[in-house]
């Protein structure tokens, strides 16, 4: 018998053929943005977070106060500070009269400052054109010049404040009228001298004290047209003493109250 041939299946044992299995595939490592990358990303958001924010800044405006002067100033190109702004005669330091004071200071937009200076100018103005004694019409007219010249004023502010320029025009009349009626009361002081006394040369006193006193009645009667109180626009009429009292050659000094003359029949 020939011998046997070995099966097929014993050539191939379960022994290990010392062959190494094929390694697992490996997963790709996460790319990693270069440091130099992160960096300029970082330096470009600073750059424009200190733009924005600087720029914000500079459009801020603020109203001091230092003792009885206003300051306007305006933020830096910087993200804090801020320093004097004086684009025109508008926002140029002034002194503040007793008693006012801005209705708002801090900070505040273009417009806003421009609504806060816009009424403390008027107020000062008006202040100043109401007080018939001790008033200061350049005073008013200065604020009414530097509103005028504010960045946001509309055509319904230019109006007023023209209307009010002429009320400074006006005050700076009443002031002339005050001179010129307390020459003519000087005048007529005299005239009313000369009236009593009679005169050889010039016979006709009597008609300058006339026309002169006319005067004083339109001056009165004017005043209270205008709403104001006569007796703060025109002196006391001159009184004169009495005839058999004043000698001759004899005149009341300047500045002295005149006697008026007396009653006609007496």
């Amino acid at each position: 018998m020939s011998e046997q041939k070995p099966q097929v299946d014993d050539l191939f044992g379960d022994e290990d053929l010392g062959l190494d299995a094929a390694p697992p595939p490996r997963e790709a490592a996460p790319r990693r943005l270069p440091m130099r990358l992160i960096l300029a990303v970082v330096a470009i958001i600073a750059v424009a977070l200190f733009w924005y924010l600087s720029s914000a800044h500079h459009e801020k405006f603020y109203i001091r106060v230092d003792g009885d002067v206003v300051h306007v100033e305006r933020g830096y190109y910087f993200p804090v500070g801020s320093g004097s702004w004086m684009p025109n005669r508008a926002y140029e330091a002034f002194k503040l009269p007793p008693g006012i004071s801005p209705e708002r200071t801090g900070a505040m937009s273009a417009e806003e400052v421009d609504a806060t200076l816009h009424r403390l100018f008027v107020t000062i103005a008006q202040r100043e054109l109401n007080n018939l004694e001790s008033g200061n019409a350049d005073v008013a007219e200065d604020m009414l010049m530097r509103a005028q010249k504010l960045r946001s004023t509309s055509i319904a502010d230019d109006r007023k404040l023209l209307q009010m320029l002429g009320d400074v025009a006006f005050r700076r009349g009443l002031k002339e009228v005050r001179g010129i009626q307390s020459r003519f009361d000087e005048a007529l002081a005299q005239f009313q001298i000369a009236a009593m006394r009679g005169g050889e040369m010039y016979p006709g006193a009597q008609k300058w004290v006339d026309a002169i006193s006319r005067l004083r009645a339109e001056f009165r009667r004017l005043a209270v047209d205008s709403g104001l109180d006569p007796d703060l626009i025109l002196n006391e009429p001159p009184v004169l003493p009495a005839l058999d009292k004043l000698l001759p050659g004899d005149a009341p000094a300047e500045g002295e109250p005149a006697p008026a003359p007396p009653a006609e029949g007496k």
